[in-house]
């Protein structure tokens, strides 16, 4: 394999040696080390040790060895970025995407997918036994069916390059305000990189100026674009500080071009936060959703709802769910943070009732929609943040299910919520989680009177990044 050069320039300096500084401090800011990378730390960084501290390697792979220039130093550790690979790791493989050294989204694609695999297996054991004490058994990943354009939504961002021309793409990596302009990319589906380019270049011969996220001015702030991967519909979502004539020529060149869009609509934001989501929408072609299957259901997806983004892996991670379920026919089932009912219509299907409780009435609204698309009588939304629905709805009615399913977002449940699902004490409890570190504390704390896991099913939902997700299965023993 031909040796990888990451720098831009030759690296001419040689490594400096590790003497040690008045405080004690092995290494320093500026300095460039010779490091071999033994692992990979929870988040994707790689890992090396000197003289017994940790250095965090961006750029590098378990077992590189590279030369890496220290960028920032702490008491305990140091950050660093691999500057030249001196020796490239027996993992490595050749990666398809040409955008892999700057892109901040599918950093491992040249890491060997069997390797991904064990660490992500390593990672999610080590969370729960550190974070949460938690001892029971972890099943082998299951891996993706598809390595590469699997994914149904991706989010672009609108940017200036250094001549001041008009750039759409994805971030580079370490820096929130810096898209490059995408050519391809490798795990959103072909036609969403086709829009990409025909968006790119409508927006320079129009002359429309990106949001500047630093002066607060400017025009075009993002592109989503979401497919439905069995029905083939596909949705534009042109996100924006304000309206322009030449946005309704945008959608009809659009849907001319790629008959497959079935939506083109507008998200209009004044915020200065950089989310992708609008304060008002306007419908600018075609219709307001598009429809997707999952799971034998029909769902109907909005701009702004939440979908799993790997409709064949959510398929895979809402049977698994449904195995810990073990749902029998009679059971009155609670699903909290609900979404548009990817779960609950589903145990709706296998239950006596099923009610989601979800904090956004976008998303409350699709999920009654879609339950009525699919026929479905017996699933109720109750509309609020979990905690307040759990502590106002449940113990109000005086409540009870036979079986609840958690699906939190990443920074995992909240301690009020925890304390709600050991007071309401259904016999079984699944914690579908996207953060093994939070999946971790929140088991440690469930686990410590009231429940304990049978096992936990690791699902790779996104090859080539660092995430991973896990169903827990638990039973309550008190």
């Amino acid at each position: 394999m031909e040796t990888p050069e990451l720098s831009p320039a030759p690296f001419a300096s040689q490594p400096q040696p590790l003497a040690g500084t008045a405080d004690g401090a092995p290494l320093r800011r500026g300095a460039n080390l010779e490091l071999t990378i033994e692992d990979l730390a929870f988040g994707g960084k790689a890992l090396a040790k000197v003289q017994g501290l940790v250095v965090f390697v961006e750029n590098a792979l378990p077992g590189d060895r590279v030369i890496a220039t220290v960028y920032r130093r702490r008491r305990q550790y140091a950050e660093s970025r691999a500057v030249k690979i001196l020796e490239p790791s027996p993992a490595r493989v050749p990666a398809p995407c040409s955008h892999v050294p700057i892109c901040g989204g599918c950093r491992f694609q040249d890491l060997d997918y069997q390797e991904q695999l064990r660490h992500k297996q390593r990672q999610v054991e080590g969370c729960l036994e550190h974070l949460g004490r938690i001892h029971a058994a972890v099943r082998p990943v299951l891996p993706a069916l598809e390595l590469f354009h699997y994914r149904n939504k991706m989010e672009y961002s609108f940017g200036r390059d250094e001549k001041d021309a008009v750039t759409l793409g994805l971030h580079r990596r370490g820096f929130y305000d810096k898209p490059f302009d995408l050519e391809r990319c490798f795990i959103a589906t072909p036609i969403s990189s086709e829009i990409v380019d025909f968006t790119r270049e409508f927006a320079r011969r129009e002359n429309l100026p990106p949001y500047d996220l630093r002066r607060h001015t400017g025009l075009l702030r993002f592109l989503v674009v979401r497919e439905g991967i069995r029905t083939g519909e596909v949705m534009v979502n042109l996100v924006a500080s304000e309206a322009h004539p030449a946005f309704e020529r945008l959608a009809a060149g659009l849907r001319e071009r790629f008959p497959r869009i079935q939506s083109v609509v507008l998200n209009l934001t004044r915020r200065k936060a950089q989310i992708a989501v609008g304060e008002e929408e306007r419908l600018l072609a075609g219709k307001p959703t598009i429809l997707e299957e999952l799971g034998g259901l029909t769902f109907e997806i909005s701009s702004n709802s939440f979908f799993q983004t790997n409709t064949k892996q959510a398929e895979r991670l809402l049977d698994t769910a449904l195995e810990a379920l073990a749902l029998g026919g009679s059971e009155r089932v609670l699903d909290v943070y609900s979404g548009t009912g990817t779960f609950t219509l589903p145990l709706a299907k296998r239950a006596a009732e099923a009610v989601g409780i979800e904090s956004s009435a976008i998303a409350v609204r699709d999920a009654e929609r879609n339950a009525a698309r699919n026929g479905i009588r017996n699933a109720r939304f109750w509309t609020g943040e979990a905690l307040e629905v759990m502590g106002a709805r449940l113990q109000g009615e005086g409540a009870t299910f036979d079986a609840v399913l958690v699906d939190p977002p990443r920074a995992g449940l909240h301690p009020g919520v925890i304390q709600r699902l050991l007071e309401l004490g259904a016999p079984r409890l699944v914690y579908v989680s996207c953060n093994p570190s939070t999946l971790g504390r929140d088991l440690g704390l469930l686990c410590e009177s009231r429940y304990a896991v049978d096992w936990i099913q690791p699902v790779d939902m996104f090859p080539h990044t660092p995430h991973i997700e896990c169903v827990a299965a638990l039973r309550r023993i008190a």
